[in-house]
């Protein structure tokens, strides 16, 4: 049914972007089932790129009652870094990460080295959707949409000691900007 789920799920992201994506498969051929990412440019303004990920709910995880999560992301930048680290994130951790509200992904290294040092990525609510469009009926599993913020890896022990919620409340921080500095001390709410 992993085919159907695919179609139908491209055909809700196609309702919201007006528009095809461009599709990048992260997992090799040879892995089944697949994660791909799907990209969106310019949905949140010129040179943004938004994506989707696709195989991260394919495997089950103890915790997932209610539905299972596949990851969005949105940054100011036209580089497609940004939804490739997501669909990473979700190939690499999928059925051992619950990527609940507040989970936190540090990498190797930088997602995107050309713009930003960000090396991070923080699983938290949605804010850039419409909160009906998070939550999406496939034939066969229902979908969580889980927002991906990146993060500086010395926002790590910030974000331990204040949590999610308040990291993201700081004020005067675009968590969409590439190029934005690190948060050094309380997250300012």
């Amino acid at each position: 049914m992993e085919a159907g789920s695919v179609d139908a799920y491209l055909a809700r992201l196609g309702e919201w972007a007006g528009a095809e994506p461009e599709s990048m498969l992260i997992t090799p051929d040879e892995v089944s089932p697949p994660v791909r990412a799907f990209a969106y440019r310019g949905q949140f303004g010129e040179d943004t790129i938004s994506g989707f990920t696709f195989g991260l709910s394919s495997v089950a995880h103890p915790d997932w009652e209610f539905g299972r999560p596949e990851l969005f992301i949105s940054m100011n930048s036209p580089r497609p870094d940004w939804v490739f680290a997501a669909g990473f994130v979700a190939a690499h951790y999928r059925g051992e990460k619950r990527f609940a509200a507040g989970d936190a992904f540090v990498l190797d290294a930088p997602i995107s080295p050309e713009e930003s040092d960000m090396s991070a990525l923080l699983a938290f609510l949605v804010t850039d959707l419409d909160p009906e469009f998070t939550h999406l009926e496939l034939p066969d599993r229902t979908i969580n949409l889980i927002q991906l913020y990146p993060l500086h890896a010395s926002e790590i022990p910030l974000l331990e000691a204040e949590g999610g919620a308040a990291l993201l409340s700081a004020t005067d921080v675009d968590f969409h900007d590439p190029a934005r500095p690190p948060l050094s001390g309380p997250a300012r709410r």
